[in-house]
């Protein structure tokens, strides 16, 4: 099973955990300390979740280690003290810059992760991808800064960073599939002939409907996961 299914299956499994505990509260009529903890539970499994994902693909494709790894350590650390506070109840002035510390770092991994993730042009990755990290680096450096001093002095400049990080997010799909994706290299054919099956020929030919087919006149788009076979009639 693929990373995005156990994802999407993740996901999918706490909104309806959640939403049935939110439907049994409201025939309860009663929102309590429990209640309260469990969402904040689900909340802390599916940030914690997406972090972790997000680590472990970036390790499968063998890119980043350092940061799959940090991804990986972060999100299961995060989780672990977390849970330890909503349910334990830790009251310590320490402990509450521990998770913030946490949840700073590992909000700008998910960031850098997911944004390397999103990128296959090698001059993507090689300008908005160290963009990314600077911004969500600097960005979670002056935030460290601000809670070890419980200090504002700096958010302006947090704020910019966070904008330009999250901005470097939204676009690295956008760039990704009508930008340098889309460029052909120069000694790449327009057309590639496949085989030769009962006479007919099959051609893979270069352009943006990637994931079609189209026999004579008549085009069709592929499902996800699906492949094309060419027999012979027999």
């Amino acid at each position: 099973m693929s990373l995005r299914r156990v994802f999407l299956l993740g996901a999918a499994t706490i909104a309806s955990v959640a939403a049935l505990v939110a439907i049994y509260t409201v025939l309860n009529g009663h929102f309590g300390d429990t209640e309260e903890n469990f969402f904040a539970t689900l909340a802390t499994t599916f940030a914690a979740g997406s972090a972790l994902i997000a680590g472990l693909a970036l390790l499968g494709r063998r890119e980043s280690p350092i940061l799959g790894f940090a991804g990986v350590g972060l999100a299961v650390t995060g989780f672990i003290l977390w849970s330890a506070q909503i349910w334990g109840g830790f009251a310590g002035d320490w402990y509450w810059k521990v998770l913030a510390l946490l949840t700073v770092w590992s909000l700008a991994v998910l960031v850098v992760t997911t944004n390397r993730l999103m990128l296959s042009s090698p001059s993507l990755v090689r300008v908005l991808y160290p963009a990314t990290g600077a911004a969500a680096g600097g960005a979670a450096l002056i935030a460290t800064v601000m809670i070890l001093r419980e200090s504002g002095d700096g958010w302006q400049l947090f704020a910019v960073l966070l904008i330009l990080a999250l901005l470097a997010e939204v676009l690295a799909p956008v760039l990704e599939r009508y930008g340098a994706a889309d460029k052909r290299p120069a000694d790449r054919p327009a057309e590639r002939l496949l085989g030769v099956v009962g006479g007919a020929e099959v051609i893979a030919v270069h352009g943006r409907n990637a994931r079609s087919v189209q026999v004579g006149d008549a085009s069709a788009r592929l499902a996800a996961g699906e492949s094309i076979v060419v027999r012979a009639r027999t």
